[in-house]
């Protein structure tokens, strides 16, 4: 099942006691349709108010189900900044299969907070997008990540392969797209907060080149609410 969401109304996409949460919503509906209590897995946990274009979401079932009617009803039932794109049977497990995943940070330039930008974070307009695009390409490869983890859901294995990191102007729109393996506990946000940082000068290019797979720690995470996971891409 493709679900599309925007998550700025909610506590991320693991479910919670709360029940403020995409998963909790999913299944609520799921269950009403189906009269079936089923367990979803996402391709992964965006956090909260992080919002997905594309998030492949897994549930067992022992029924048959009209793929076209389940999708209708579904979509009744959800709160309007939930949609479910597509559902079909399938051997790909929604996170097991997982091979490759793509997240867009948007931004957008300017010295005026712009209304109808509200879509994307306000940066600076004269960042300098060069030392950005050089600390991107430090970034791409496979290295121990540990110092963009943030503290609160730790891995034992911080080593993960970043295929490209692309950075796309257009108009004042500002677009980051991150493409790796698998990412670590706020690791995209701090990504970009780290990017923004040696844009501005604020950190030293040079001296981060020296210390970002070993003892750099990332101070700064940039707002949720302006990432978006863009896509999935399985093993076949």
């Amino acid at each position: 099942m493709i679900v599309t969401y925007d998550g700025r109304n909610y506590s991320g996409f693991a479910r919670q006691s709360s029940g403020n949460t995409i998963q909790n919503q999913l299944e609520k509906a799921i269950e009403i349709v189906t009269r079936t209590k089923v367990t979803t897995e996402g391709s992964g946990r965006t956090d909260a108010k992080v919002s997905a274009y594309f998030q492949p979401v897994h549930f067992d079932i022992d029924k048959p189900l009209d793929e076209q009617k389940f999708v209708h009803s579904l979509n009744g039932l959800l709160p309007s900044d939930i949609r479910i794109l597509s559902v079909q049977q399938s051997d790909i497990h929604a996170r097991f299969s997982t091979k490759k995943k793509t997240y867009l940070y948007k931004m957008y330039m300017s010295k005026i907070s712009l209304p109808l930008y509200a879509d994307a974070l306000q940066i600076a307009p004269d960042l300098d997008l060069k030392l950005a695009k050089k600390f991107l390409r430090l970034i791409v490869g496979t290295h121990d990540f540990a110092g963009f983890q943030s503290v609160g859901s730790p891995r034992e294995n911080t080593v993960r392969t970043i295929y490209s990191a692309k950075l796309k102007k257009q108009g004042l729109y500002l677009y980051l797209y991150v493409t790796g393996n698998g990412f670590l506990y706020k690791m995209v946000r701090n990504i970009v907060g780290t990017m923004l940082a040696v844009a501005s000068k604020k950190l030293d290019f040079d001296t981060l080149k020296n210390t970002i797979f070993s003892s750099y720690k990332c101070t700064t995470t940039a707002k949720p609410e302006f990432l978006y996971l863009l896509n999935v891409e399985y093993n076949k």
